[in-house]
């Protein structure tokens, strides 16, 4: 699921820079800036790559132990709740000093992409409006030290950058336990 909906925001954003910049190749990749190793990351160069920074729970969904649902003939099935996940997105701005500006081109329609679009279906085949299939965008503030922290956790030098908050990721894939059969009224026969 996290795969599907980062895959997602990589293919709209490289979409809307080829309609904004009339250019014909992705400028937008789903990449560590950095490998494992330290070394630079291949096919990041003049881009502006993003990956997932964390993830968490949302704790004000996190209320119920199990969860019912009706089977239609007075029957419930019960199963565990949905989990709700938040997830934190780094942009990057990944442009040498030759073509900085251009970077900074990007990063702003990035911006106003994400200012336009503060919610997007993740099932673009529907448009049920469901908040499960929703994908929603915050812009989020860090302060120097955070940001020094963040950049050092992620092994490399500052760049232009922008963090967004993406609500939420709805996991419901846990199996039914149990079926609790409809109460049913008997008839005395007397």
């Amino acid at each position: 699921m996290i795969d599907v909906a980062l895959g997602l925001i990589r293919d709209l954003l490289n979409e809307h820079f080829r309609n904004e910049f009339s250019i014909s190749e992705n400028k937008v990749v789903l990449s560590n800036i950095v490998k494992a190793d330290g070394s630079v990351a291949q096919n990041v160069d003049a881009k502006v790559v993003f990956f997932l920074v964390s993830l968490d729970e949302e704790a004000a969904l996190k209320n119920s132990m199990n969860r019912t649902i009706g089977q239609g003939n007075g029957s419930f099935a019960q199963k565990n709740p949905s989990l709700h996940l938040n997830m934190q997105l780094l942009f990057c701005a990944n442009f040498d000093s030759a073509i900085y500006s251009e970077g900074l081109s990007y990063l702003s329609s990035l911006i106003r992409f994400f200012q336009i679009n503060k919610r997007i279906a993740l099932d673009q085949s529907s448009n049920s409006g469901s908040s499960k299939n929703r994908l929603s965008f915050e812009l989020c503030k860090l302060d120097y030290a955070e940001l020094s922290h963040l950049w050092s956790a992620i092994g490399s030098k500052l760049m232009p950058s922008v963090l967004y908050k993406v609500s939420m990721l709805v996991f419901d894939d846990a199996p039914i336990r149990k079926i609790i059969p409809a109460v049913k009224e008997t008839q005395n026969q007397t």
